[in-house]
């Protein structure tokens, strides 16, 4: 399932009102800028608006922190209607932005002159950030950076920048000021732009949503693992993304994003066209995307992608991606109503039930069965079929365990498999949960008592493998096939797929070693009826996918490698 955001650009200041042992703070216009060292407005040209005078605050207590300022950052977040379709501009909460960047400037937020940085930290869980020793009567601007960092074991590096704008990153800034000589507290929130009626200003809390929800999915990591370590992630998103093109750079950088997507190398493109497709609050797109960045990074993900809906019987490959998509939005925010907001005024859209939805396709090769299957797995609710708790530990063990090293293509049948070998107590609570989604005791990571996916090559020839379209093309099941066979002498070998009912096909394959799996290459020319490709080959097993790139109703192929 496609995921999305939303991303726009606002500036923040707040008037703050002292008061008696609270402060009240109210917001003001904010403007939010992208910023790329130095960097202009993508969209507008912004008018910063002036600040009161901030609250003073008491440092008798803090007198060996000297001159501070503290303050807490927060965003607007537009919450979903209650039947799950569109947004709900009458329920707007204000949330902590945590762990985003936060620096005390001279004069830009866009600098990178080190001498010009006064302080920088990044806020807490709470949204809260703390300058400390800071000169009096010095010039100064607060800059909050779509961005949240944290360095060594256990860190991350995650920014949301203009894809369409030279990848600047998103800023909010506020009013500049004098540091003077007593303690202040500068509040600021990023306002989503909405006037009631329509997007009337920038969207500034747009980018502090999506790292919102990022983080969420982080949180549920670390719950589980407090050493885990987030390779670099970087979101694109612009309000000129639309779902157009097909994804070659020079249409990226336009906005022509195909769909909201993660592309397996570090990038998660979000769609952020107005009255159109918007996803900035839709946290479960957000974190399906960001669950096939944790599929790319913590565990394997094997999917060859492609179109995919409720009811497809979709490449077993397929399935398991987007079910565990889905299934992850669910986990990680522990709500089971999955929803998509679009349309004018972000009005309409869809939503559904990971955990009790239905389908019109049931089975191994659906990705509804695999994202009920999993969230009961996790989930404390006991409904149907699920009797089971198992929480996301054992789930989060499979994944970046056995499954991430499976000899076989990732799929519900190889994680299910290993999952019994750890939990063999609640085999029987498992089997329970698959006979629910129509699928029998899984008995290995092949799948073998459920269908003939994998065909076994001897002494180097394999006759009629057959592919076929009956359920559609490119990416649903029986599109391809896959050969096993093993290599027991290193040398250079040709692989020849070639058709043997007549003509038509375009066939294609890829070649896989299984220990440690490895994607060796893929052999996909325009010859009619036939392919072949010659590789270094070691000793070992390895894995053939074999497909039909014209998708002709009932191909059978003859293999052979010599």
């Amino acid at each position: 399932m496609k995921n999305r955001i939303y991303l726009l650009s606002i500036f923040s200041i707040l008037i703050f009102i002292s008061g008696c042992g609270e402060i009240t703070t109210t917001d003001d216009g904010t403007i939010y800028i992208p910023t790329n060292t130095p960097t202009p407005m993508p969209t507008v040209n912004p008018t910063i608006l002036p600040t009161s005078t901030p609250t003073t605050i008491p440092t008798d207590s803090n007198s060996d922190k000297g001159l501070r300022i503290i303050g807490k950052i927060t965003y607007d977040r537009v919450h979903v209607k209650s039947n799950g379709i569109g947004l709900d501009y009458n329920n707007i909460t204000k949330e902590s932005a945590k762990r985003v960047l936060v620096k005390l400037v001279k004069s830009s937020c866009g600098t990178t002159n080190s001498s010009d940085i006064i302080a920088s930290t990044v806020t807490n869980n709470s949204g809260d950030y703390e300058f400390t020793n800071l000169p009096k009567n010095q010039n100064a601007k607060i800059c909050v950076y779509a961005q949240m960092e944290k360095s060594g074991t256990g860190g991350w590096s995650v920014k949301v920048v203009d894809n369409t704008n030279s990848d600047a990153l998103y800023t909010m800034q506020g009013s500049s000021f004098s540091t003077g000589e007593n303690s202040t507290r500068r509040n600021l929130n990023a306002s989503s732009g909405w006037d009631g009626s329509s997007y009337s200003s920038t969207r500034t809390a747009a980018p502090f949503a999506i790292l919102g929800s990022i983080y969420q999915a982080m949180e549920k990591v670390i719950s589980v693992d407090s050493s885990a370590t987030f390779p670099p992630l970087k979101i694109n998103w612009s309000i000129h993304n639309v779902p157009a093109g097909y994804g070659s750079e020079s249409e990226l950088r336009d906005g022509q994003i195909v769909t909201s997507h993660y592309n397996g190398d570090g990038n998660l493109y979000i769609l952020g066209d107005a009255n159109g497709d918007t996803d900035e609050y839709d946290d479960h797109i957000i974190i399906h995307e960001w669950g096939h960045y944790f599929e790319a990074n913590f565990s394997r993900a094997d999917s060859i992608g492609g179109p995919h809906g409720d009811g497809d019987r979709l490449d077993i490959r397929v399935a398991f991606g987007e079910g565990w998509g889905n299934a992850w939005s669910a986990i990680a925010t522990d709500k089971p109503i999955y929803f998509d907001t679009q349309g004018i005024r972000q009005s309409n859209g869809f939503s559904m039930n990971i955990e009790s939805g239905t389908s019109g396709s049931k089975g191994w090769f659906s990705e509804d069965s695999v994202q009920r299957i999993l969230y009961d797995l996790y989930d404390s609710h006991n409904d149907r079929e699920d009797r089971l708790s198992l929480g996301f530990k054992p789930i989060y063990k499979i994944l970046v365990g056995p499954q991430k090293t499976t000899p076989a293509f990732t799929s519900l049948f190889s994680f299910i498999t290993y999952l019994q070998e750890e939990n063999p107590t609640v085999s029987s609570q498992i089997d329970a949960i698959l006979a629910d989604e129509d699928i029998s005791h899984i008995y290995d990571i092949y799948g073998s008592k459920h269908a003939n996916l994998y065909s076994d090559m001897e002494q180097g020839n394999l006759k009629e493998i057959c592919t076929s379209v009956e359920y559609g093309k490119r990416n649903k099941l029986n599109n391809h096939k896959y050969i096993r066979f093993s290599i027991n002498r290193s040398a250079y070998y040709t692989i020849l797929v070639q058709q043997n009912n007549g003509s038509g096909t375009d066939p294609d394959f890829g070649i896989y070693k299984t220990a440690p799996f490895e994607h060796i290459g893929d052999a996909d020319s325009s010859m009619a009826g036939k392919e072949s490709g010659r590789y270094n080959l070691t000793i070992g097993n390895y894995l053939l996918d074999v497909g039909d790139y014209k998708g002709v109703d009932y191909a059978c192929f003859d293999v052979t490698i010599n």
